[in-house]
């Protein structure tokens, strides 16, 4: 592959640029006291100078007469000695050294949408136990740039990376250990500050404290084992592990890569060339924007270097995100400032304009005031004083060139704020035809937040639209954890239903729509169409609510008719069946002798199991590749487990922890958490298994002509029975049921036909109940058909792309 120059401006020390320079290091002390000599950075308690700045210093600067080396003639100047020097390579690498990315480009690579399980089990590992083990009394974030400081290394400078692997296998001592971190940190230093910048990684990584070498060691050989994009994972953990606090949560790699093709899709071959992000986080945005720009339809490189240029407020945030970049093969081209972007005043931001931007900006999401800025320029109206929202909007638009567009990450609430000067400033954005797309993203995306937001493309104003797109995404991506994921799939669908839509605007009426148009509700609406909603640019406002695809308007209806049929069939059912039931079908009194019976302890019982500890089944274990499902707390759900049970492990683990699968009539109880009535075990849950959080109860062999497992199901389902566990378990030091607690549980033990017509009994009312809610969400799933029938305007579309019907305040309006 050809190279083409970079703008890599290294960072110089003193004693670098006497070498430069061919001068003594008191020389160089000299002309800081100038005027006109760059200012240092400072960087590990020691000052350097940017490249650059230096050689426009020395070009300025004649060597005297009397210092001119052999062969260098009158007029020769430092700075040309200075490109002289050792053939223009400076002396700020070690021997051996790759030159990987200063001075040479390289095709940029995109990120990585999932990493392999394998890796995600590492990092697990590595944020785990270990964090506090190799901190010490050191910050979170200290033990970050260690893990990042070697992954970086690894992908920059193999060969440094190999050699301090092979000395950490060796190490024994803690001195060792701390020489080795001191080690680490100088080669991450040394390689940035040749890239230009100016990295204080050294000082980060001499507070850890490690308890011991192994565990040093341990780290080393964890990172030795990463061999892919990792960055944004190891990220992720650390603000779901750690709690990172400054709420500069990263955005997930899939929706970086689905603004950037929606940005970069009505772009031709060789553009866009220039990127900005005005809030870079961790550089996301800017690594994927210049992976894409740097190849051609077919994915060959096109050999050039795409302009980027990104804006962060955080020291440490710059710092992780400049190793990101480069990492990546982009140009660390990242401004750290503390003042917000628009305030040119203060200098910062560039003048030049590009052909994309994209960003995640801060939320402002507490009701603004009602007073308005008075200063800066604001085409598009003055945004509230204590709210960003479209202010970062107005700023992405000013940075725009001809035909550029910006794709920006907002809260909905945005969107259709009642706020006067955000409804202004929306109106105009609309009647510019600026707002080209809009897309409702599911909740949960996020690990530092839950507020529902949508992505906003935006038109440079000389390319203005005449309607606009709105798609509903919210029913898509994949549960894990506590976090949603959209996986390619969903990008992908996102993508077609955009074009399918864009593309199919000047087809007929009632032209067919594709399946991802159907997959992907949407709405496109003229500009008549915003002002009749009072210009509201919330999704959930223009969008119907989705329907099963293929399904129109009277199918719809017939569906929902059919299925309360069908629930009220059951009804039915469950109610003959109740009428012959033991205690329940006469309604009569119990009789006296019911409920005195002998009390047997329940250890006696039953053989009681807690879970698997987190080490044999944690986070690591778990795979959405996995088959065999694993029962948590949250999947107890009224006296039954749930069917959305979505924590998995792979057969292999499941063969593994054997002794703690479940079996058709075990018991399910919490062992820590929220204690909830058990569940009991049906024959379709057999095999799966338990989770260190709860216990199983099974009756002993021995045990099963004394109790039925169905009445003892019952009995531990009683008010006062739960109500006896969570106070067992409240008063353990950290909340929690132990077995020996449980089993210190008397059940009373009638004889076995008493304990049959029990059981059958409630489970009898069970089945009635269940089959009466059914029939509950039936009735109200019937009545949003039937209205949506009655109340629907006429001529209105129920496919996935729809007409917009006005709100009835728009209607006003």
């Amino acid at each position: 592959m050809s190279h083409l120059p970079t703008e890599v401006d290294p960072l110089l020390g003193r004693a670098q640029i006497a070498t430069l320079a061919g001068v003594g290091r008191p020389t160089v002390t000299a002309w800081e006291k100038q005027a006109g000599f760059p200012s240092p950075r400072r960087s590990n308690g020691q000052d350097y100078f940017r490249h650059s700045e230096i050689m426009s210093w020395l070009d300025r600067r004649p060597v005297p007469s009397v210092r001119l080396l052999a062969g260098e003639p009158i007029g020769t100047t430092y700075g040309d000695r200075a490109r002289r020097s050792e053939g223009g390579e400076l002396p700020t690498r070690s021997a051996g050294a790759e030159r990987r990315d200063a001075g040479s480009y390289r095709v940029p690579s995109g990120t990585v949408d999932e990493p392999r399980p394998e890796s995600r089990r590492i990092v697990t590992e590595l944020m785990g136990g270990l964090v506090d083990r190799v901190r010490g009394a050191a910050g979170v974030l200290d033990y970050l740039n260690l893990l990042l400081c070697l992954h970086y290394l690894r992908g920059a400078d193999p060969g440094r990376f190999d050699a301090l692997a092979a000395r950490a296998r060796t190490i024994t001592g803690l001195d060792a250990a701390a020489q080795l971190l001191r080690d680490i940190g100088r080669s991450a230093d040394d390689g940035l500050r040749a890239r230009g910048v100016h990295s204080s990684m050294t000082e980060a990584l001499r507070r850890l404290e490690p308890r011991t070498a192994r565990d040093l060691r341990r780290v080393v050989d964890a990172m030795s084992g990463l061999d892919e994009d990792v960055f944004g994972l190891i990220l992720d953990a650390y603000e779901q592990q750690a709690a990172l606090g400054s709420g500069e949560f990263f955005t997930p790699r899939a929706v970086v890569r689905l603004m950037t093709r929606l940005a970069c899709s009505e772009f031709g071959p060789g553009r866009p060339q220039s990127v900005y992000d005005p809030f870079a986080r961790d550089g996301g945005f800017l690594i994927e924007a210049a992976a894409a720009c740097s190849v051609d339809e077919e994915g060959r490189p096109l050999g050039k270097a795409v302009r980027i240029h990104g804006e962060t407020r955080l020291v440490d945030t710059w710092r992780l995100a400049t190793m990101n970049l480069l990492l990546h093969g982009v140009s660390p081209a990242l401004a750290l400032r503390r003042t917000e972007p628009w305030n040119d005043g203060r200098g910062g931001t560039p003048k030049a304009s590009y052909d994309i931007v994209l960003t995640n900006p801060p939320f402002n999401m507490s009701d603004p005031g009602r007073e308005q800025r008075l200063g800066g320029q604001w085409a598009y109206g003055a945004p509230p004083l204590d709210n960003d929202n479209f202010a970062y909007v107005q700023h992405c638009l000013a940075m725009l060139g001809d035909g550029g567009r910006a794709g920006i990450i907002m809260p909905n609430k945005a969107g259709n704020s009642g706020h006067p000067a955000e409804r202004i400033i929306r109106r105009n954005l609309v009647e510019a035809g600026i707002v080209d797309c809009v897309i409702a993203l599911p909740a949960h995306l996020f690990t530092g937040t839950a507020v529902p937001v949508s992505v906003w493309l935006l038109r440079h104003p000389a390319d203005p639209c005449e309607t606009t797109l709105f798609l509903d995404a919210r029913h898509m991506g994949a549960k894990d954890g506590p976090r949603r994921v959209l996986g390619p799939e969903d990008a992908e669908s996102l993508l077609d239903a955009y074009r399918a839509h864009r593309e199919g605007e000047g087809a007929a009426p009632g032209s067919r729509t594709t399946a991802e148009e159907r997959r992907v509700p949407g709405a496109v609406v003229s500009r008549e169409g915003l002002r009749r909603s009072g210009y509201s640019l919330n999704p959930l406002d223009h969008v119907e609510r989705r329907r099963n695809e293929g399904d129109g308007p009277a199918s719809g209806r017939t569906s929902a008719w059919g299925r309360l049929s069908r629930a009220e069939e059951r009804l039915a059912a469950a109610e003959e069946a109740a009428a012959r039931l033991p205690f329940v079908g006469d309604r009569r009194p119990l009789p006296p002798e019911v409920g005195q019976a002998p009390e047997v302890l329940l250890d006696v019982l039953c053989e009681i199991q807690a879970g698997p500890s987190y080490s044999r089944l944690g986070r690591a274990q778990r795979s959405r590749d996995g088959s065999v499902p694993v029962v948590f707390p949250q999947h107890l759900r009224d006296r039954r487990i749930s069917d959305e049970v979505n924590e998995l492990v792979t057969e292999e683990t499941a063969r593994r922890l054997k002794n703690f699968e479940l079996r058709d009539e075990d018991i399910v109880c919490v062992r820590s958490g929220a204690i909830v009535p058990p569940a009991l075990v049906r024959e379709r849950e057999a095999g799966w298994l338990m989770s260190p959080n709860v216990i199983r109860l099974r009756v002993l062999e021995a045990q099963r002509g004394r109790v039925l497992p169905e009445y003892l199901f019952h009995y531990l389902c009683l008010d006062e029975t739960v109500e006896w566990m969570r106070d067992r378990a409240a008063a353990t030091a950290a909340p929690s049921l132990r077995s020996e607690s449980l089993g210190a549980l008397k059940i009373p033990l009638p004889d076995l036909a008493e304990q049959q017509q029990i059981a059958r009994a409630l489970s009898g009312v069970d089945e009635l109940d269940r089959a009466h809610r059914e029939v509950a969400a039936s009735l109200r799933d019937t009545r949003i058909a039937l209205a949506e029938g009655l109340l629907r305007p006429a001529g209105a579309s129920a496919s996935g792309l729809t007409a917009h019907r006005p709100s009835e305040k728009g209607a006003r309006a």
